[in-house]
Protein backbone atom coordinates (compact mmCIF):
# COMPACT_ATOMS: atom_id res chain seq x y z
CA UNK A 1 0.00 0.00 0.00
CA UNK A 2 1.33 3.60 -0.66
CA UNK A 3 2.62 5.46 2.15
CA UNK A 4 0.98 8.92 2.57
CA UNK A 5 4.19 10.64 2.02
CA UNK A 6 5.09 9.29 -0.93
CA UNK A 7 1.35 10.23 -2.35
CA UNK A 8 2.04 13.99 -1.25
CA UNK A 9 5.26 13.62 -2.65
CA UNK A 10 3.52 12.37 -6.34
CA UNK A 11 0.70 14.94 -5.57
CA UNK A 12 3.43 18.05 -5.63
CA UNK A 13 5.34 17.42 -8.39
CA UNK A 14 1.80 16.30 -10.73
CA UNK A 15 0.19 20.05 -9.25
CA UNK A 16 4.11 21.65 -9.84
CA UNK A 17 5.60 20.21 -12.74
CA UNK A 18 8.81 20.49 -10.82
CA UNK A 19 10.50 18.33 -8.60
CA UNK A 20 12.09 21.40 -7.54
CA UNK A 21 9.32 22.98 -6.72
CA UNK A 22 7.70 20.03 -5.01
CA UNK A 23 11.06 19.84 -3.16
CA UNK A 24 10.42 23.56 -1.81
CA UNK A 25 6.87 22.91 -1.03
CA UNK A 26 7.25 19.84 1.16
CA UNK A 27 10.25 21.00 2.67
CA UNK A 28 12.42 17.72 1.43
CA UNK A 29 15.76 17.91 -0.87
CA UNK A 30 14.97 16.88 -4.41
CA UNK A 31 16.54 13.44 -4.57
CA UNK A 32 14.60 12.93 -1.46
CA UNK A 33 11.41 13.68 -3.66
CA UNK A 34 12.65 11.76 -6.38
CA UNK A 35 13.29 8.50 -4.05
CA UNK A 36 9.41 9.24 -3.07
CA UNK A 37 7.96 8.53 -6.33
CA UNK A 38 10.17 5.79 -7.38
CA UNK A 39 9.70 3.99 -4.19
CA UNK A 40 5.82 4.92 -5.05
CA UNK A 41 5.75 3.43 -8.70
CA UNK A 42 7.71 0.41 -7.45
CA UNK A 43 4.53 0.08 -4.92
CA UNK A 44 1.78 0.54 -7.59
CA UNK A 45 3.40 -1.45 -10.24
CA UNK A 46 3.84 1.30 -13.11
CA UNK A 47 5.29 4.78 -13.80
CA UNK A 48 3.30 7.60 -13.01
CA UNK A 49 5.42 10.66 -14.90
CA UNK A 50 7.20 11.13 -18.32
CA UNK A 51 10.75 11.81 -17.67
CA UNK A 52 12.02 14.24 -20.76
CA UNK A 53 15.56 16.28 -20.76
CA UNK A 54 14.96 17.00 -17.25
CA UNK A 55 11.32 17.43 -17.05
CA UNK A 56 8.13 15.47 -15.37
CA UNK A 57 5.05 15.23 -16.93
CA UNK A 58 1.83 13.20 -15.53
CA UNK A 59 1.67 10.30 -17.91
CA UNK A 60 -1.92 8.56 -18.34
CA UNK A 61 -1.54 6.28 -15.64
CA UNK A 62 -0.34 9.31 -13.72
CA UNK A 63 -3.85 11.19 -14.57
CA UNK A 64 -5.65 8.30 -13.24
CA UNK A 65 -3.86 7.71 -10.31
CA UNK A 66 -3.71 11.08 -9.37
CA UNK A 67 -7.74 11.90 -8.57
CA UNK A 68 -7.38 8.83 -6.28
CA UNK A 69 -4.54 9.65 -4.63
CA UNK A 70 -5.51 13.22 -4.09
CA UNK A 71 -8.48 11.71 -2.15
CA UNK A 72 -7.10 9.52 -0.10
CA UNK A 73 -4.74 12.25 0.99
CA UNK A 74 -7.74 14.25 1.91
CA UNK A 75 -9.33 11.78 3.99
CA UNK A 76 -5.85 11.38 5.27
CA UNK A 77 -5.28 14.94 6.57
CA UNK A 78 -9.02 15.02 7.47
CA UNK A 79 -8.61 12.29 10.09
CA UNK A 80 -7.42 14.74 12.89
CA UNK A 81 -10.40 16.84 12.55
CA UNK A 82 -12.91 13.49 12.56
CA UNK A 83 -11.03 12.36 15.91
CA UNK A 84 -11.46 15.90 17.05
CA UNK A 85 -15.55 15.68 16.53
CA UNK A 86 -15.77 12.47 17.90
CA UNK A 87 -14.16 13.41 21.18
CA UNK A 88 -16.36 16.58 21.70
CA UNK A 89 -19.70 14.24 20.39
CA UNK A 90 -20.25 16.10 17.18
CA UNK A 91 -19.33 13.63 15.10
CA UNK A 92 -23.11 13.01 14.25
CA UNK A 93 -23.86 16.66 13.17
CA UNK A 94 -25.34 17.00 10.27
CA UNK A 95 -23.42 18.67 6.46
CA UNK A 96 -25.54 20.29 4.35
CA UNK A 97 -24.67 21.80 1.16
CA UNK A 98 -27.13 24.11 -1.03
CA UNK A 99 -27.30 26.40 -3.43
CA UNK A 100 -28.01 30.34 -2.77
CA UNK A 101 -31.92 30.11 -3.58
CA UNK A 102 -32.46 26.91 -1.09
CA UNK A 103 -29.88 28.77 1.69
CA UNK A 104 -31.38 31.97 1.56
CA UNK A 105 -35.03 30.85 1.28
CA UNK A 106 -36.13 27.30 2.67
CA UNK A 107 -32.48 26.36 4.63
CA UNK A 108 -33.45 28.29 7.74
CA UNK A 109 -36.82 27.85 8.23
CA UNK A 110 -35.58 23.81 8.11
CA UNK A 111 -32.45 24.93 10.38
CA UNK A 112 -34.61 26.79 13.16
CA UNK A 113 -37.00 23.81 13.37
CA UNK A 114 -33.75 21.22 13.39
CA UNK A 115 -32.31 23.08 15.91
CA UNK A 116 -35.19 23.60 18.43
CA UNK A 117 -35.09 19.65 18.43
CA UNK A 118 -31.40 19.39 18.60
CA UNK A 119 -29.60 22.33 20.10
CA UNK A 120 -27.08 20.19 21.54
CA UNK A 121 -25.95 19.35 17.61
CA UNK A 122 -25.34 21.93 15.82
CA UNK A 123 -26.04 21.15 11.82
CA UNK A 124 -23.52 22.54 9.44
CA UNK A 125 -24.86 24.36 6.40
CA UNK A 126 -22.70 25.38 3.44
CA UNK A 127 -23.65 27.51 0.31
CA UNK A 128 -21.90 26.43 -2.58
CA UNK A 129 -22.57 27.32 -6.53
CA UNK A 130 -24.83 25.10 -8.69
CA UNK A 131 -21.18 24.05 -10.78
CA UNK A 132 -19.76 23.52 -7.00
CA UNK A 133 -22.55 21.18 -6.12
CA UNK A 134 -22.72 19.36 -9.26
CA UNK A 135 -18.53 18.76 -8.78
CA UNK A 136 -19.21 17.19 -4.95
CA UNK A 137 -18.71 13.54 -4.20
CA UNK A 138 -18.33 10.97 -1.40
CA UNK A 139 -15.18 12.57 -0.18
CA UNK A 140 -16.35 15.79 0.46
CA UNK A 141 -18.09 14.27 3.62
CA UNK A 142 -21.47 16.03 2.67
CA UNK A 143 -25.05 14.42 3.94
CA UNK A 144 -27.52 16.37 2.44
CA UNK A 145 -27.39 18.21 -0.81
CA UNK A 146 -30.02 20.66 -1.55
CA UNK A 147 -30.23 21.52 -5.66
CA UNK A 148 -32.42 22.78 -8.00
CA UNK A 149 -33.81 19.84 -10.06
CA UNK A 150 -33.04 18.34 -12.35
CA UNK A 151 -29.58 19.05 -11.52
CA UNK A 152 -27.97 16.36 -9.55
CA UNK A 153 -24.46 15.51 -8.34
CA UNK A 154 -23.53 12.28 -9.49
CA UNK A 155 -22.18 10.66 -6.32
CA UNK A 156 -25.45 11.22 -4.61
CA UNK A 157 -29.11 10.22 -5.17
CA UNK A 158 -32.18 11.86 -5.09
CA UNK A 159 -34.72 11.18 -2.30
CA UNK A 160 -37.36 13.97 -2.10
CA UNK A 161 -38.48 16.20 -4.68
CA UNK A 162 -40.20 19.68 -3.23
CA UNK A 163 -42.45 21.19 -6.37
CA UNK A 164 -43.01 24.47 -5.60
CA UNK A 165 -45.15 27.71 -8.04
CA UNK A 166 -43.53 30.77 -8.16
CA UNK A 167 -44.53 34.15 -6.38
CA UNK A 168 -44.60 37.42 -7.14
CA UNK A 169 -43.33 40.13 -4.56
CA UNK A 170 -44.93 43.79 -5.86
CA UNK A 171 -43.29 46.54 -3.10
CA UNK A 172 -46.72 48.69 -1.65
CA UNK A 173 -45.41 51.75 -2.89
CA UNK A 174 -45.65 50.23 -6.60
CA UNK A 175 -48.56 48.68 -6.41
CA UNK A 176 -51.50 50.36 -8.16
CA UNK A 177 -54.29 50.87 -5.63
CA UNK A 178 -57.11 48.61 -7.25
CA UNK A 179 -54.89 45.62 -7.92
CA UNK A 180 -54.74 42.90 -4.86
CA UNK A 181 -54.21 39.42 -4.61
CA UNK A 182 -57.30 37.15 -4.55
CA UNK A 183 -57.06 33.83 -2.03
CA UNK A 184 -53.18 34.26 -2.68
CA UNK A 185 -53.24 34.88 -6.00
CA UNK A 186 -52.73 37.41 -8.50
CA UNK A 187 -56.28 37.49 -10.62
CA UNK A 188 -54.77 39.59 -13.32
CA UNK A 189 -50.96 39.58 -13.81
CA UNK A 190 -51.14 41.77 -17.44
CA UNK A 191 -52.35 44.73 -15.19
CA UNK A 192 -48.73 44.63 -13.48
CA UNK A 193 -46.40 44.06 -16.68
CA UNK A 194 -46.20 47.40 -16.85
CA UNK A 195 -44.25 48.13 -13.19
CA UNK A 196 -40.79 47.84 -13.31
CA UNK A 197 -39.16 44.45 -12.78
CA UNK A 198 -36.04 42.80 -11.11
CA UNK A 199 -34.83 40.29 -13.89
CA UNK A 200 -32.42 37.49 -12.96
CA UNK A 201 -29.45 36.38 -14.86
CA UNK A 202 -30.75 34.65 -18.29
CA UNK A 203 -29.17 31.39 -17.58
CA UNK A 204 -30.89 31.24 -13.76
CA UNK A 205 -33.23 28.72 -13.24
CA UNK A 206 -36.31 30.35 -13.34
CA UNK A 207 -35.71 33.09 -15.47
CA UNK A 208 -36.58 31.07 -18.75
CA UNK A 209 -40.36 29.86 -17.43
CA UNK A 210 -40.53 33.64 -16.29
CA UNK A 211 -39.83 34.98 -20.21
CA UNK A 212 -41.85 31.96 -21.29
CA UNK A 213 -44.88 33.56 -19.14
CA UNK A 214 -44.41 37.30 -20.04
CA UNK A 215 -44.62 35.64 -23.72
CA UNK A 216 -47.93 33.83 -23.46
CA UNK A 217 -49.46 37.18 -21.82
CA UNK A 218 -48.22 39.39 -24.73
CA UNK A 219 -46.40 41.19 -22.48
CA UNK A 220 -42.68 42.68 -22.24
CA UNK A 221 -41.97 44.39 -18.81
CA UNK A 222 -39.80 47.00 -18.36
CA UNK A 223 -36.55 45.20 -16.06
CA UNK A 224 -34.35 48.03 -14.42
CA UNK A 225 -32.21 45.82 -12.71
CA UNK A 226 -30.77 42.11 -12.93
CA UNK A 227 -29.35 40.12 -10.95
CA UNK A 228 -27.67 36.34 -10.40
CA UNK A 229 -29.11 35.94 -6.93
CA UNK A 230 -32.81 35.13 -5.89
CA UNK A 231 -32.07 36.58 -2.41
CA UNK A 232 -30.67 39.83 -3.94
CA UNK A 233 -34.05 40.14 -6.32
CA UNK A 234 -35.82 39.69 -2.59
CA UNK A 235 -34.02 42.47 -1.37
CA UNK A 236 -34.08 44.61 -4.33
CA UNK A 237 -38.07 43.98 -4.14
CA UNK A 238 -38.17 45.06 -0.26
CA UNK A 239 -35.90 48.05 -1.38
CA UNK A 240 -38.37 49.42 -3.75
CA UNK A 241 -36.78 49.36 -6.84
CA UNK A 242 -39.33 46.90 -8.86
CA UNK A 243 -41.50 43.57 -8.67
CA UNK A 244 -39.35 40.31 -8.40
CA UNK A 245 -40.51 36.60 -9.01
CA UNK A 246 -39.44 34.13 -6.37
CA UNK A 247 -39.79 31.10 -5.26
CA UNK A 248 -42.03 30.87 -2.47
CA UNK A 249 -39.86 30.11 0.37
CA UNK A 250 -37.87 33.39 -0.21
CA UNK A 251 -40.81 35.22 -0.57
CA UNK A 252 -42.24 34.34 2.69
CA UNK A 253 -39.16 36.07 3.99
CA UNK A 254 -39.65 38.87 2.25
CA UNK A 255 -43.33 39.05 3.42
CA UNK A 256 -44.07 42.25 5.36
CA UNK A 257 -46.23 45.65 5.16
CA UNK A 258 -43.91 47.07 2.50
CA UNK A 259 -44.07 44.11 -0.35
CA UNK A 260 -47.08 42.30 -1.30
CA UNK A 261 -46.51 38.43 -2.53
CA UNK A 262 -49.06 36.39 -3.71
CA UNK A 263 -48.72 33.08 -6.45
CA UNK A 264 -48.68 33.64 -10.40
CA UNK A 265 -51.57 32.48 -12.21
CA UNK A 266 -50.98 30.57 -14.68
CA UNK A 267 -48.49 28.68 -12.46
CA UNK A 268 -44.86 28.00 -12.70
CA UNK A 269 -43.83 25.24 -11.28
CA UNK A 270 -40.07 24.34 -10.22
CA UNK A 271 -38.54 21.58 -7.93
CA UNK A 272 -35.94 21.49 -5.59
CA UNK A 273 -34.26 18.09 -4.83
CA UNK A 274 -33.19 16.82 -1.72
CA UNK A 275 -30.07 14.29 -2.31
CA UNK A 276 -27.82 11.41 0.16
CA UNK A 277 -24.53 10.04 -0.73
CA UNK A 278 -24.97 6.96 -2.88
CA UNK A 279 -25.31 4.00 -1.23
CA UNK A 280 -24.57 5.02 2.25
CA UNK A 281 -26.53 4.17 5.23
CA UNK A 282 -28.60 7.27 6.80
CA UNK A 283 -28.01 7.80 10.36
CA UNK A 284 -31.13 9.24 12.55
CA UNK A 285 -29.81 12.64 12.40
CA UNK A 286 -29.93 12.81 8.77
CA UNK A 287 -33.51 11.33 8.63
CA UNK A 288 -34.28 13.88 11.31
CA UNK A 289 -33.10 16.71 8.99
CA UNK A 290 -35.08 15.05 6.32
CA UNK A 291 -38.32 15.11 8.35
CA UNK A 292 -37.69 19.46 8.51
CA UNK A 293 -36.94 19.71 4.96
CA UNK A 294 -40.03 17.36 4.30
CA UNK A 295 -42.59 19.18 6.20
CA UNK A 296 -40.86 23.00 5.66
CA UNK A 297 -40.97 22.39 1.35
CA UNK A 298 -44.33 21.36 1.22
CA UNK A 299 -45.67 24.83 2.48
CA UNK A 300 -44.64 25.45 -1.39
CA UNK A 301 -46.77 24.18 -3.55
CA UNK A 302 -50.34 24.95 -1.69
CA UNK A 303 -53.16 22.66 -3.16
CA UNK A 304 -55.36 24.02 -6.22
Amino acid sequence: MPMPDHLKAFLAVAETGSVTRAAERLGLTQSGVSRKISWLEEEIGFRVFDRVRGRVALNRHGHAFAAHARKAVELLDNLPRVARSIGAGTYDRVRIVATSSIMHGLLPDVLAAYVAERPDLPPSATMRSLSEVLGLDQSDQVDVVLAPLPMRPLAFELVHEIPFDLELAVPEALLPAEVRPVAGEWPDLSRLAGLPFISLDPFASYQESVEALWSDLDRDPPYVAETTSLASAALLARAGVGCAILDPFVARALAGPQTVCARISPAITHAYGVHVPTGTPMSSEVERMLDHIKRIGAVGRPGR
